[in-house]
């Protein structure tokens, strides 16, 4: 498991030089904590300064208390440790699970910009992967959501670097116990009003629980290469329609849009939305398609709003922008920068 681990890192590094300090992020259960350990003697090995950073939200008792402890722990460990704490006027009261990881991670990028990092572990693992996907099944995704997660992806302006991703949670177990090192709990896990928890128990009723959680994997992986190739797809319709101005203003095609076979047209719109509006995840598909079909009708269009984005008639072209109060006009982001 060591030997499969430190590849990975390597390669992770392969084409770049090794940055001086990384960060992870670690909650105290065993996948996490047995991340950092492993990081821990990789970082020892490359002279690179490793962080360890917990994200207390507070949303149950005691978890600042386990916070201290874990605290402990990583001090034995030499390993450096900052809490960071989501206040409790912050806590939603609704799509609490969705709410709070974006909170989670919006805390640990600040932290990574201000310590100057530019690479955060996290410590998803195979059982991670598979749950995903089933999730992802439940609610209806397309080839994006039902992908596998990426080992390596960008959010902003730090990388996100998932090295556990075909270890099983059993085997972080025993890494642990090998060094009679404790892990906490967290009780939330057992609450099935949240549906990971239910699928998380569901898995755990099978004997060959790691052995389907890798052949869901391999399907996410394989689904991964396809989504690859109708993203390069996608990019190349994506050139031919899309045009840029020097003051950055975006234009899109209408006539090519139309023709455009509607997957196609409808991911480039959902892209183009995402990059203009600053957004992390994609409008949902429902009314996307709704916006998408408003576009195909012939005749006078008015300019109109859609995930934060402003979209206005310029010569056939459609002005795709983001709405500034405080300009009189509108001012464009870099839309898809890898055209």
């Amino acid at each position: 498991m060591i030997n499969i681990f430190t590849k990975k890192i390597e390669k992770v590094f392969l084409e770049k030089k090794p940055p001086k300090k990384i960060a992870v992020a670690v909650s105290g259960g065993a996948d996490s904590l047995a991340l950092t350990l492993l990081l821990h003697e990789f970082c020892l090995a490359k002279k690179i300064e490793l962080l360890a950073v917990t994200v207390d939200h507070k949303m149950r008792q005691g978890s600042s208390n386990e916070a201290a402890k874990l605290g402990k722990i990583l001090a034995k460990e030499k390993i450096s440790h900052q809490i960071l704490t989501i206040e409790r006027k912050e806590i939603p009261v609704s799509n609490i699970e969705a709410s709070l990881r974006e909170s989670r991670y919006e805390l640990l990028h600040n932290f990574c910009l201000e310590n100057k990092i530019k690479f955060l572990f996290l410590g998803h693992h195979l059982g991670d992967a598979a749950e995903n996907f089933l999730i992802r099944l439940f609610r209806g995704s397309g080839l994006d959501g039902l992908s596998t997660i990426a080992e390596v992806s960008d959010f902003k302006k730090i990388k996100l670097v998932r090295p556990l991703l075909d270890l099983e949670k059993d085997q972080l177990k025993s890494f642990l116990e090998e060094r009679k090192i404790k892990w906490f709990e967290d009780e939330s896990n057992k609450d099935e009003k949240f549906l990971r928890n239910k699928i998380r128990n569901f898995f755990e009723t099978f004997e060959e629980k790691n052995l389907i959680q890798k052949r869901i994997k391999n399907a996410s992986d394989e689904i991964a290469k396809m989504r690859d190739f109708f993203d390069d797809l996608l990019l190349r319709e994506a050139k031919k329609i899309l045009k840029f101005s020097r003051e950055g203003f975006c234009f899109l095609d209408l006539k090519k849009l139309r023709k455009l076979d509607a997957k196609i047209a409808l991911k480039i719109l959902a892209l183009v939305a995402m990059e203009v509006s600053q957004q992390n995840y994609k409008p949902r598909l429902r009314e996307l398609k709704i916006f998408y079909d408003y576009l195909l009708q012939e005749g006078k269009f008015k300019p109109r709003n859609f995930y934060g984005c402003a979209f206005e008639k310029h010569d056939e072209k459609w002005l795709i922008a983001r709405p500034q109060k405080e300009c009189e006009g509108f001012y464009f982001r870099t839309i898809l920068k890898e055209l």
